[in-house]
Protein backbone atom coordinates (compact mmCIF):
# COMPACT_ATOMS: atom_id res chain seq x y z
CA UNK A 1 0.00 0.00 0.00
CA UNK A 2 1.24 3.55 -0.74
CA UNK A 3 0.64 6.80 0.68
CA UNK A 4 -0.36 9.77 -1.89
CA UNK A 5 -1.54 13.78 -1.60
CA UNK A 6 -5.53 13.69 -2.36
CA UNK A 7 -6.45 17.36 -2.42
CA UNK A 8 -5.84 18.61 0.95
CA UNK A 9 -5.61 15.35 2.55
CA UNK A 10 -3.76 12.05 2.15
CA UNK A 11 -5.25 9.03 0.79
CA UNK A 12 -4.00 4.99 0.83
CA UNK A 13 -5.14 2.85 -1.86
CA UNK A 14 -6.02 -0.50 -0.66
CA UNK A 15 -5.38 -3.76 -2.47
CA UNK A 16 -8.37 -5.12 -4.78
CA UNK A 17 -7.79 -8.98 -3.53
CA UNK A 18 -8.47 -7.08 0.11
CA UNK A 19 -11.48 -5.40 -0.16
CA UNK A 20 -12.95 -8.61 -1.62
CA UNK A 21 -11.76 -10.53 1.20
CA UNK A 22 -13.05 -8.13 3.56
CA UNK A 23 -16.12 -6.92 1.76
CA UNK A 24 -15.14 -3.34 1.37
CA UNK A 25 -16.93 -0.94 -1.58
CA UNK A 26 -16.29 2.75 -2.55
CA UNK A 27 -18.08 3.86 0.13
CA UNK A 28 -17.60 1.72 3.09
CA UNK A 29 -17.47 3.67 6.23
CA UNK A 30 -13.90 3.17 7.91
CA UNK A 31 -11.87 4.09 10.87
CA UNK A 32 -8.34 4.60 10.56
CA UNK A 33 -6.70 5.16 13.98
CA UNK A 34 -2.95 4.63 15.56
CA UNK A 35 -2.82 2.18 18.18
CA UNK A 36 0.74 2.99 19.45
CA UNK A 37 3.36 4.88 17.59
CA UNK A 38 4.30 3.46 14.32
CA UNK A 39 0.95 1.22 14.30
CA UNK A 40 -2.32 2.51 12.69
CA UNK A 41 -5.61 0.30 12.09
CA UNK A 42 -8.23 0.69 9.40
CA UNK A 43 -11.35 -1.34 10.63
CA UNK A 44 -14.75 -0.94 9.19
CA UNK A 45 -17.26 0.85 11.72
CA UNK A 46 -19.23 -1.80 11.74
CA UNK A 47 -16.97 -3.69 13.50
CA UNK A 48 -15.58 -0.96 15.84
CA UNK A 49 -19.24 -0.50 17.01
CA UNK A 50 -19.64 -4.44 17.48
CA UNK A 51 -16.32 -4.46 19.47
CA UNK A 52 -17.79 -1.42 21.46
CA UNK A 53 -20.74 -2.82 22.07
CA UNK A 54 -19.41 -6.12 23.49
CA UNK A 55 -16.74 -4.11 25.65
CA UNK A 56 -19.40 -1.79 26.95
CA UNK A 57 -21.36 -5.07 27.65
CA UNK A 58 -18.25 -6.54 29.81
CA UNK A 59 -17.84 -3.83 31.83
CA UNK A 60 -21.71 -3.27 32.90
CA UNK A 61 -22.22 -7.14 33.00
CA UNK A 62 -22.58 -8.46 36.99
CA UNK A 63 -22.21 -12.07 37.92
CA UNK A 64 -25.06 -13.69 38.81
CA UNK A 65 -24.87 -12.84 42.11
CA UNK A 66 -23.53 -10.11 44.32
CA UNK A 67 -23.22 -9.73 48.17
CA UNK A 68 -22.78 -6.72 50.00
CA UNK A 69 -22.04 -6.09 53.62
CA UNK A 70 -22.38 -2.60 53.54
CA UNK A 71 -25.20 -0.38 52.21
CA UNK A 72 -22.82 1.98 51.01
CA UNK A 73 -20.85 -0.83 48.95
CA UNK A 74 -24.52 -1.85 47.66
CA UNK A 75 -25.06 1.68 46.36
CA UNK A 76 -21.82 1.84 44.48
CA UNK A 77 -23.02 -1.65 42.78
CA UNK A 78 -25.96 -0.72 42.18
CA UNK A 79 -25.16 2.42 39.98
CA UNK A 80 -22.71 0.38 38.23
CA UNK A 81 -25.69 -1.63 36.76
CA UNK A 82 -28.54 1.23 37.09
CA UNK A 83 -30.09 0.09 33.69
CA UNK A 84 -29.69 -3.33 34.04
CA UNK A 85 -31.58 -2.88 37.85
CA UNK A 86 -34.59 -0.54 35.47
CA UNK A 87 -35.12 -3.26 32.83
CA UNK A 88 -35.80 -5.66 35.44
CA UNK A 89 -32.45 -7.99 34.51
CA UNK A 90 -30.79 -7.49 37.81
CA UNK A 91 -33.11 -7.64 41.12
CA UNK A 92 -31.60 -5.47 44.64
CA UNK A 93 -32.51 -7.16 47.83
CA UNK A 94 -32.06 -7.24 51.46
CA UNK A 95 -31.63 -10.43 52.95
CA UNK A 96 -33.06 -11.84 56.51
CA UNK A 97 -28.91 -12.18 56.78
CA UNK A 98 -28.73 -8.31 57.05
CA UNK A 99 -26.63 -8.58 53.49
CA UNK A 100 -27.58 -6.43 50.49
CA UNK A 101 -27.46 -8.24 47.03
CA UNK A 102 -27.68 -8.20 43.52
CA UNK A 103 -29.12 -10.69 41.62
CA UNK A 104 -29.74 -11.28 38.11
CA UNK A 105 -33.19 -11.84 36.97
CA UNK A 106 -31.79 -14.84 35.29
CA UNK A 107 -30.73 -16.43 38.70
CA UNK A 108 -33.86 -15.57 40.52
CA UNK A 109 -35.87 -17.24 38.10
CA UNK A 110 -33.83 -20.60 37.93
CA UNK A 111 -33.77 -20.60 41.71
CA UNK A 112 -36.78 -19.62 42.68
CA UNK A 113 -38.72 -22.05 40.21
CA UNK A 114 -36.47 -24.89 42.12
CA UNK A 115 -37.59 -23.75 45.67
CA UNK A 116 -40.95 -23.14 45.08
CA UNK A 117 -42.18 -26.64 44.70
CA UNK A 118 -40.29 -27.60 47.76
CA UNK A 119 -42.61 -24.85 49.90
CA UNK A 120 -45.42 -26.47 49.79
CA UNK A 121 -45.41 -26.95 53.18
CA UNK A 122 -43.35 -25.01 56.25
CA UNK A 123 -39.43 -24.79 55.64
CA UNK A 124 -36.14 -23.49 56.86
CA UNK A 125 -33.20 -21.89 55.57
CA UNK A 126 -31.58 -25.31 56.24
CA UNK A 127 -34.14 -27.71 54.88
CA UNK A 128 -34.29 -25.62 51.47
CA UNK A 129 -30.84 -25.90 51.25
CA UNK A 130 -30.93 -29.68 52.17
CA UNK A 131 -33.80 -30.25 49.83
CA UNK A 132 -32.88 -27.96 46.93
CA UNK A 133 -29.29 -29.03 46.97
CA UNK A 134 -28.47 -25.40 46.36
CA UNK A 135 -26.25 -22.89 48.41
CA UNK A 136 -27.42 -20.80 51.01
CA UNK A 137 -25.80 -17.51 49.27
CA UNK A 138 -28.65 -17.95 46.36
CA UNK A 139 -31.26 -18.83 48.84
CA UNK A 140 -30.96 -15.75 51.19
CA UNK A 141 -31.90 -13.71 48.55
CA UNK A 142 -34.60 -15.51 46.26
CA UNK A 143 -36.02 -15.76 49.69
CA UNK A 144 -36.33 -12.23 50.52
CA UNK A 145 -37.11 -11.49 47.03
CA UNK A 146 -40.34 -14.27 46.83
CA UNK A 147 -41.51 -12.68 50.26
CA UNK A 148 -41.56 -8.79 48.68
CA UNK A 149 -43.43 -9.73 45.64
CA UNK A 150 -45.70 -11.76 48.15
CA UNK A 151 -45.04 -15.55 46.31
CA UNK A 152 -44.60 -16.75 50.01
CA UNK A 153 -44.87 -15.98 53.70
CA UNK A 154 -42.46 -16.19 56.38
CA UNK A 155 -45.42 -18.21 59.23
CA UNK A 156 -43.46 -18.05 62.16
CA UNK A 157 -39.84 -17.17 62.26
CA UNK A 158 -37.42 -19.13 59.87
CA UNK A 159 -40.30 -20.82 58.49
CA UNK A 160 -41.48 -20.19 55.24
CA UNK A 161 -44.14 -21.39 52.78
CA UNK A 162 -45.55 -20.76 49.50
CA UNK A 163 -48.69 -18.42 48.94
CA UNK A 164 -51.58 -20.62 47.21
Amino acid sequence: MRLFKHGNSFAIVVPDNLCKKLGLSENSDLEFFEVEQGVMVLATRQFLESRVKTAVQSVLKISDLQVFSTEAAAREASKKVELQLRKGEVIATFGSDKKYYLITNELYARVAAKTSPLLDVEKTFAQLVTESGLPMQQLVPVVAIMKERGELIEKRKGYFLLVK
